[in-house]
């Protein structure tokens, strides 16, 4: 096992590293080892070499340690391995020996790296490499490469027969020994001007070795890398073939467009003034433009997002400095979000920058993905708690119904209904804060109360507390605001919570605390709490008195994947302090934490504060408003027998003329055949065979332009968003309502 003072490096390091034993048994990997192999650490551990590979393999592999244990020589083999789910990958293993500190030998260490790409890259380029050879060696033209000195390295075909010299005869040899002797000033300015960069087309006298002359119309090239001259390129024609020559050059050229054709990612090339001059197709699908429209044109008029980072254009442009722009939105009609690499292009004489760009879109949605799989996670914590709170709305309600049927005392009966009201009040309360929480935002930052923060939490927490565990908060007089998601932060400190339950575990008198202190933070204290920035910042602290954690434990615990749980069906992702810790840190602050074993631990949270701002008044302190006034011909539509009754008697009780449907496809049937023609329909979103998304569309295709009032007891955040947009929609409706609620929407809907 390597040292843990190197540990962090070799976690840190962008190749697989690995130590087995003498049995071939890995003992360690660093996290690239468990990216390449596509499992954790803790099942790759104990696993010996031959597990993943063929036995054929196996053998050849075990040759390879073998050579180095006998002759202490580090060796490199490349080979396939097989992994769980049957697919292949390619590895490259640099094989060194693993002795202890007496310098005794106790096992093999090595870097591996992923090199299923690069083995397939080598393959093309060989086959391209094979066909450029059989393009360079059957060309029609005489081609010709020399070092900047003009001393022949290579030659093809042609040159042979052309001159009538061998290739033996020729390779090392000045290209003047092919010249005309008259020719031979021509030949050396015409390799001059090759030198300078220029592309001179010249007609030049060959003398071949019998002695016949030959006219040659010769062009030429130099290659360069890092400054440095490669090779010198000349070609040359019969002039009586110079057409045929034309058209091998136009096939050349054809596939290098090609290549720049084919690529993925988006390459626009642009000059100086930064006006395009190249752009490949995928410019017309991230823009919605034509390259027509696009070649000729400043950059800027691409889109307002590629506007937007003018400046970055211009400083590579005059600085010759690439730049790199992570996650940002390209097209003024699409969310899709790229990776951007500007950099200047290799020969400064002719100025001008390449714009790459590749798409990470897919990438940031699974990262959405991981944060919401973590998030319900916790969720599943406090599955108990919720399902505990719920059977006691329920048994409120059944008891409060039943005390209905059997009392005839008028004011108990007030007193049972108002008590219903509360106890739904509450079940919808707890509804909405689940589905706020558990919804798949992609984290739109606000200024959020950390009050309101610290009570959702509690509100949330103390469900899934046990009894053995007491859970205390600690709010402010001052309104403390920071300036990030909402759902984020929530589950940030949720997961803090349900870390410290586990840590409690079955122990009496536990205690969990949350409170809240502002701080200031100067350029001394910035480095000890891992800030950006000085400024004034707010600490959440979340406390515990538990089992608290390991010395060795505790660097480890914001790692991806990391996890103290005991395997079985309650061992946690291991994702969630690492999801925590980049939520904070993309916030502006960091998480610190201390602990002491035996005693508990103390994680602290710390924002940066925001100016607080108005949130207007909650919908619980806004005046009740009158009952709908305005008496109008409805139509609700809903699947549930029990909802199309009560909202019937609702809205009869209101004044309004009322008609039901139990599904889509009875709505339209009303809606086709009814001649005086309804006000409005109340329009349910979840139904069997036609739901409301698929009604509206049917409306719309009969001209049907009945105003709409869309209800659900979900989010409408989920919606499609040319369904919200749709102008026969006037207002929303979520369940559960009441009998107010329903008028306020129906004034609204009306009015």
């Amino acid at each position: 096992m390597a040292d843990m003072k190197y540990r962090q490096i070799l976690e840190d390091m962008e190749e697989g590293y690995y130590e087995i034993d003498l049995s071939g048994t890995f003992t360690f990997v660093n996290k690239i080892v468990c990216k390449i192999a596509e499992l954790p650490e803790d099942q790759i551990l104990g696993l010996n070499y031959a597990d993943y590979t063929t036995k054929a393999t196996a053998r050849r592999v075990f040759k390879t340690f073998h050579k180095v244990f006998q002759t202490g020589i580090p060796q490199r083999i490349e080979y396939e391995i097989i992994l769980r789910d049957d697919s292949r990958k390619i590895i490259e293993n640099s094989i060194s020996l693993l002795r202890d500190e007496q310098h005794n030998i106790i096992g093999f260490c090595g870097l591996v790296n992923d090199i299923t790409k690069r083995k397939r890259l080598e393959e093309q380029l060989k086959e391209n490499r094979e066909r450029f050879e059989a393009l360079f060696e059957n060309a029609n033209e005489l081609i010709i490469t020399t070092d900047a000195l003009g001393y022949i390295k290579r030659l093809n075909r042609k040159v042979e027969e052309i001159s009538g010299y061998s290739r033996n005869e020729l390779i090392g040899k000045s290209i003047l020994v092919i010249s005309h002797p008259d020719d031979k000033d021509l030949y050396i300015r015409f390799w001059q001007q090759l030198l300078k960069g220029e592309t001179p087309i010249l007609e030049l006298r060959a003398r071949a070795k019998d002695g016949r002359s030959a006219y040659l119309l010769a062009s030429g090239s130099v290659i360069r890398k890092s400054g440095k001259i490669m090779e010198v390129q000349y070609n040359a024609q019969e002039i009586s073939s110079l057409k045929k020559a034309q058209q091998t050059i136009e096939s050349l050229k054809n596939l290098m467009s090609s290549v720049f054709e084919s690529s993925p990612n988006l390459i626009v090339c642009l000059d100086s003034s930064g006006r395009v001059i190249m752009a490949n197709p995928v410019t017309e699908r991230i823009f919605h433009k034509p390259l027509s429209a696009v070649i000729g044109r400043d950059v800027l008029s691409l889109s307002r997002k590629v506007a937007s980072f003018q400046k970055n254009i211009r400083d590579v442009q005059y600085e010759r400095v690439p730049q790199f722009l992570h996650e940002v939105v390209l097209s003024d009609t699409s969310d899709d979000v790229f990776d951007v690499s500007i950099y200047p292009l290799v020969n400064m004489s002719l100025g001008g920058i390449v714009l790459t760009a590749v798409d990470i879109s897919e990438k940031k949605h699974m990262e959405l993905q991981l944060i919401h799989a973590q998030k319900m996670e916790t969720i599943g914590e406090l599955a108990g708690g919720v399902a505990h709170d719920f059977n006691n709305i329920l048994t409120g309600i059944t008891g409060n119904i039943s005390m209905l049927r059997h009392t005839t005392d008028e004011h108990k009966r007030e007193h049972y209904l108002a008590t219903l009201e509360n106890i739904t009040d509450r079940a919808r309360d707890l509804i909405r804060q689940m589905l706020a929480f558990t919804k798949r935002n992609e984290g739109l930052p606000e200024s959020m109360s950390i009050n309101q923060a610290i009570r959702e939490v509690m509100d949330m927490s103390v469900k899934s507390i046990p009894k053995n565990i007491r859970i205390k908060g600690a709010l402010s007089d001052s309104d403390y605001r920071v300036f990030i998601d909402h759902t984020h932060l929530i589950q940030v400190l949720l997961n803090l919570v349900v870390n410290a339950k586990d840590a409690i575990g079955d122990n009496q008198n536990g205690l969990i605390s949350i409170s809240m202190h502002p701080m200031v933070v100067d350029k001394r204290s910035m480095r000890q709490y891992i800030l950006g920035s000085p400024g004034k910042y707010v600490r959440i602290e979340v406390t515990d008195n538990g089992c608290g954690i390991s010395h060795d434990t505790l660097p480890k615990i914001f790692d991806p994947f990391f996890s103290t749980k005991q395997k079985g069906p309650d061992k946690g992702t291991g994702l969630g302090l690492s999801i925590a810790y980049n939520i904070v840190k993309n916030a502006g602050g960091s998480i610190q934490v201390s602990s002491t074993e035996g005693k508990g631990t103390t994680f602290n949270v710390i924002l940066p504060l925001c100016a607080a701002q108005d949130k207007g008044v909650s919908p619980a302190e806004k005046a009740v408003q009158p009952a709908s006034r305005n008496k109008a011909r409805i139509l609700i539509v809903d699947d549930e027998d029990m909802l199309r009754e009560i909202g019937r008697d609702m809205l009869s009780l209101l004044g309004h003329a009322v008609e039901t449907a139990s599904n889509g496809h009875e709505c339209m049937e009303i809606l086709k055949r009814d001649e005086k023609g309804f006000d409005l329909v109340i329009l349910d979103m979840i139904m069997p065979e036609l739901d409301g998304y698929h009604t509206l569309k049917e409306m719309e295709k009969h001209h049907i332009d009945t105003r709409v009032v869309i209800s659900s007891g979900f989010s409408f955040e989920h919606e499609k968003s040319d369904f919200l947009s749709n102008p026969l929609i006037v207002a929303r409706l979520n369940k559960p309502f009441n009998l107010n609620e329903l008028s306020q929407v129906l004034d609204e809907a009306l009015s």
